[in-house]
C-alpha cells in the first residue's frame, strides 16, 4: 500500500504567517474598543448596550486566545523545516500579553465623557470605528482560511471557521443596534438618532448610548 502525503500539512509561508499576526492584532483592536465601550459614562445608562459590548468583548477575548495558540503551533510547524532557517515574518509575540493586561486596566483606552460636538469621540463615531475594523477583520479571517486550506492545516481551518461565524453574529447584534452608524452621512446620522430616540420612548427605554 502506498502512503499518500498529499494530506499531510504543508509548511506555513511567511504570507500566511504575517496574514495571522495582522489578524491577531485587528482582534487585540476590536477587543480594546469594546473594553471602552463598557465603561463609556454614555453607554453605562443603557443596559442593553453594555450587555451587547460586554458579551462582544468575551467573545473577542476567547477568539484572540485560540488565535494565539493556532498562530503558535503554525510557528512550531515552521521549525520543522530541514535548513531551520526563520522565517522572515513580522510576528509580534507581544500581543497576546498586550492583551492579557488590558482586562486588568481600568483606565486604559476609555473614552472621556466628551460634548457631542467633539464628534471624533463620541460614541457614535467610534461604533462606526468599530464597523470598519470588524470589516477589515472579516477580511482578515478569510484570507487566513484561504491559506489554511491551500496549506492543509485542518485545525486551523476549522477554528477560522468557527470565529468566522462568531463575528457574523457580532456584527449582527452591532448592526441591529448601531447600524445607523455605517452611514458617513451627518445629516442622516442626526436624523437617525432622533428616531431613535423616539422609538426607544414609546418603548419605555432610555439611550443615553446615544449622543444627545
Amino acid at each position: 500500500m502506498k502512503f499518500d502525503s498529499s494530506a499531510l500539512p504543508l509548511l506555513p509561508t511567511p504570507q500566511q504567517l504575517t496574514e495571522l499576526d495582522d489578524l491577531l492584532l485587528s482582534a487585540n483592536e476590536l477587543f480594546r474598543i469594546y473594553l471602552t465601550f463598557e465603561r463609556h459614562p454614555r453607554v453605562q445608562g443603557s443596559a442593553r448596550s453594555v450587555e451587547l459590548f460586554s458579551s462582544c468583548r468575551e467573545q473577542l477575548s476567547q477568539d484572540i486566545v485560540t488565535l494565539a495558540q493556532q498562530l503558535d503551533a503554525i510557528l512550531a510547524l515552521s521549525r520543522t523545516r530541514a535548513d531551520s532557517a526563520p522565517l522572515p515574518v513580522k510576528t509580534d509575540t507581544a500581543s497576546l500579553t498586550e492583551f492579557v493586561g488590558m482586562s486588568d486596566a481600568a483606565t486604559q483606552g476609555i473614552i472621556p465623557d466628551v460634548e457631542p460636538t467633539d464628534v471624533a469621540n463620541s460614541v457614535f463615531e467610534t461604533v462606526r470605528k468599530a464597523f470598519q475594523i470588524e470589516d477589515r477583520f472579516d477580511e482578515q479571517l478569510h484570507l487566513c482560511l484561504n491559506s489554511a486550506q491551500k496549506r492543509k492545516h485542518l485545525k486551523l481551518e476549522l477554528q477560522l471557521k468557527m470565529i468566522i461565524l462568531s463575528a457574523g453574529q457580532r456584527s449582527k447584534l452591532l448592526e441591529d443596534r448601531y447600524g445607523f452608524a455605517r452611514s458617513k452621512s451627518v445629516l442622516f446620522q442626526g436624523l437617525r438618532r432622533q428616531t431613535t430616540r423616539f422609538l426607544s420612548a414609546l418603548h419605555g427605554e432610555e439611550r443615553p448610548d446615544i449622543d444627545r
